[in-house]
């Protein structure tokens, strides 16, 4: 037979005495919303976080919460999230709508239209914008590093290597000292 949650948690002990006479916990419900209330409102739409907004506005984190738990504030927060939801989806349909004219407009400067008076500079960087954006754009960091290897964990690798596909043909590639030192001479 299983226990129950009063059982497992209250068993040996007994009730939990911390609220007697079935009294609820003390919170503050905000039924008007002043100018303080209003700004608290703003910044939690803007998902600031609690202890952020009551620093800045010079009150105390309970306030911040038991503001951001009023069922008056919760309804104010998720109707102006909605409204910026609604905002940002009006703002992706219109870059949409024009993203061809902006397209047109920057294969117009690369091929240097007469028209647009575009230099050669503002082509280049155009150009060099489009290629990277498309994923061809210049290395932004390099990782180096060096390792010493055995000739043993040189072989290792390459057979994990071709075993994994990552090398495809078996080429031979000496690297020991004195294949380097015949190299050099």
């Amino acid at each position: 037979m299983r226990e129950s949650a009063r059982e497992k948690y209250f068993g040996l002990r007994g009730p939990d005495l911390r609220r007697r006479n079935g009294r609820k916990r003390r919170t503050f419900e905000v039924t008007k919303l002043w100018d303080i209330h209003k700004e608290i409102v703003r910044r939690l739409a803007l998902g600031e976080k609690n202890t952020d907004i009551a620093t800045q506005l010079g009150v105390t984190p309970a306030m911040v919460s038991y503001t951001k738990n009023s069922r008056i504030v919760e309804d104010r927060v998720a109707i102006l999230q909605a409204s910026k939801d609604a905002d940002t989806v009006d703002l992706m349909k219109r870059i949409q709508q024009i993203a061809p004219k902006a397209l047109d407009l920057l294969e117009g400067v690369i091929d240097g239209d007469k028209e647009l008076g575009a230099t050669i500079g503002l082509r280049a960087k155009t150009a060099e914008n489009l290629m990277d954006r498309a994923g061809y754009g210049a290395v932004k960091k390099m990782a180096v590093g060096s390792a010493h290897l055995t000739r043993e964990e040189i072989e290792d690798l390459k057979t994990r290597a071709r075993q994994s596909g990552v090398i495809r043909s078996p080429r031979v590639i000496n690297v020991t000292p004195e294949a380097n030192s015949e190299k050099s001479q």
